[in-house]
């Protein structure tokens, strides 16, 4: 049985507040507040950017976003 990938499509209006603000939302684990190990693969003939973000810390925070270039 496949495993279930939970990626989701980047919406800028989920990014409110200050600059300080959006980063934290970005950066920081929603469970603990320790900063994400982030990695990126691109993929240039489909123009988009997938998006993998880790604790090291606590293990959560576990997310997939797909960024469309344009």
């Amino acid at each position: 049985m496949a495993a279930e990938v939970n990626v989701k499509f980047e919406k800028f209006e989920e990014y409110y507040g200050d600059i300080q603000q959006v980063k934290k939302i970005m950066d920081q684990c929603d469970h603990c507040g320790s900063p994400l190990v982030l990695s990126h693969l691109s993929d240039y003939n489909n123009l988009i950017v997938q998006e993998s973000a880790r604790c090291s810390e606590c293990g959560g925070g576990n997310r997939k976003v797909v960024h469309i270039l344009n």
